[in-house]
């Protein structure tokens, strides 16, 4: 059962940041950590990065980018790996993730996933006055059945909470770009911290707030979404 848990958002061959964050991670005392996918496509290693997930146990699903890789598909893209890039242990890593994990928490159970459930594409956004609303059928399924207290995903590279009424979910966003950074969620206390990570040097904590709180609007599911949405920012 989960107290405490390290969340590491879309990696895109950040192995360096990765290393680093797992180092400092390694000593905040967690039950777990985990990881939001796309371990492919990006500046670093892409064989040293499956190797460090693997060997810190990070409990890590499936991206777009990696089933593209796997696939030999959208190489054309800035910093992409190729295929005969991997390493045999790195390309069964990569096979062996799933879409979806279920994992416990004291506070109820999470689901983590990359998009929503297994659509590895899926968006949920609320709109705001520069971004267009993003709605999302799979996403009031799992609202709906009420399932899961907790959804951690990825692929839009914006650490946010989104609220419903029986549900937060938590975008881990990325470890790549100017706002790189990992997540820490303490169950006991309700409070989820946000870091920034760099190459090198500990994470820098930016944030903190608590998993709920009566002043964030909470959605009653992605149908109401109105593009009027204050972001709950996780970063700087």
């Amino acid at each position: 059962m989960i107290k405490r848990l390290g969340v590491i958002g879309d990696l895109h061959g950040e192995d360096q940041r990765l290393d680093n964050a797992l180092e400092w991670l390694h000593g905040q005392s967690l039950d777990a950590i985990v990881c939001t996918g796309d371990v492919a496509d990006g500046r670093g290693c892409i064989n040293r990065s499956c190797e460090l997930l693997a060997a810190a146990g990070v409990a890590t699903v499936a991206g777009n980018h990696d089933r593209w890789l796997l696939q030999d598909r959208v190489r054309h893209l800035d910093d992409a790996h190729m295929p005969e890039e991997l390493s045999e242990s790195s390309r069964e890593y990569l096979a062996s993730l799933p879409q979806q994990r279920a994992l416990e928490t004291i506070e109820g159970a999470l689901l983590l996933c990359h998009g929503i459930a297994d659509n590895d594409l899926a968006k949920a956004w609320p709109g705001t006055a520069r971004s267009a609303v993003r709605r999302s059928n799979e996403l009031d399924v799992l609202i709906a059945d009420a399932d899961y207290r907790f959804l951690i995903n990825g692929h839009m590279h914006f650490r946010v909470l989104i609220d419903f009424p029986e549900l937060l979910l938590i975008n881990a966003g990325t470890l790549k770009g100017e706002f790189g950074g990992i997540t820490v969620i303490d169950f006991e206390t309700a409070q989820i911290s946000a870091f920034e990570v760099a190459d090198t040097g500990r994470p820098n904590r930016v944030c903190e707030h608590q998993l709920a709180s009566d002043s964030r609007r909470i959605w009653a599911d992605t149908q109401a979404f109105d593009g009027s949405w204050q972001p709950v920012t996780l970063y700087a």
